[in-house]
């Protein structure tokens, strides 16, 4: 079950970076430095599929994949435990991509 608290790294054409995440029966919220994200996953087996939308709320903080402002992310990821291991594309920009790496630290409570 991925529902909980997670660490986000990922890795792009323009550096790296961090934030963390919370999947909760279907949606996701998150963020980092400069940017929040919402949005939904699904599960089947051991992939995760997840649409996000990326919001700036920093100007002056680029993100990883060089596109300037908010953008949609398309997450396709393979849950292995407690790590997902998933590759970002920007949508409508193929060329354009990241590596993510989600590291479970809590699950929600009961």
């Amino acid at each position: 079950m991925v529902d909980g608290f997670w660490i986000v790294q990922y890795e792009g054409m323009q550096g790296n970076g961090g934030g963390v995440a919370m999947f909760i029966k279907g949606k996701l919220f998150g963020g980092d430095t400069g940017y929040t994200y919402m949005g939904s996953y699904q599960t089947q087996g051991d992939s995760l599929k997840a649409d996000v939308m990326v919001r700036n709320f920093l100007p002056d903080i680029p993100n990883v994949t060089g596109v300037v402002g908010d953008f949609e992310l398309k997450l396709d990821g393979k849950i292995e435990g407690d790590v997902i291991r998933a590759t970002g594309s920007v949508k409508n920009l193929q060329a354009v991509g990241i590596a993510i790496k989600l590291t479970k630290r809590a699950s929600l409570p009961e």
